[in-house]
């Protein structure tokens, strides 16, 4: 009997010991990425200001988004290169949230002379593409011409750049 009531506690302890079944618990989760296509921009247009003339007094053209030249009336507006808004097309997601950085301005240089062109887009900012994952971004710019400005074939760079939100 004492051989009989040691296997029984023996047992006993070990099923007591045994971690339950019913105390156990588990979940799962799903793991999932999410590539969109990569932000791409892409000039269509530079920008322009066209041909002008110094007048003795200082003064500024400028180009509108819409692409239309204006000055102050202190600088000749004259015929010859035609004058453009600097354009860009951005690429994306559908309907991504994207941030246009368009610089605040930039400094066209000929020689040792230097103009300063002070630049704008309404799309400048935070943006969202449209549905097919597009935006249009025109450069506005107003250009300080100097009243006794050299002659010369001004010019520079500057970049738009797009991210991601």
């Amino acid at each position: 009997m004492k051989t009989k009531n040691i296997l029984l506690a023996a047992a006993l302890a070990a099923f007591v010991a045994a971690p339950s079944i019913a105390n156990a618990a588990s979940a799962t989760s799903s793991a999932d990425a999410v590539i969109i296509a990569p932000v791409s921009v892409t000039k269509v247009s530079d920008l322009q200001f066209g041909t002008l003339g110094t007048t003795g007094t200082a003064g500024t053209v400028s180009i509108s988004e819409a692409g239309v030249r204006t000055g102050d009336g202190n600088v000749d507006l004259l015929a010859g290169a035609t004058a453009t808004r600097a354009s860009f097309t951005v690429g994306g997601a559908n309907s991504a949230a994207v941030t246009v950085a368009v610089p605040a301005s930039a400094t066209l240089a000929s020689g040792g002379n230097n103009m300063t062109a002070t630049l704008s887009s309404t799309n400048n900012g935070a943006q969202t593409l449209s549905g097919a994952g597009a935006l249009t971004v025109d450069v506005a710019a107003s250009l300080a011409v100097g009243a006794t400005q050299a002659a010369g074939t001004y010019a520079t760079t500057f970049d738009v750049t797009v991210i991601y939100n």
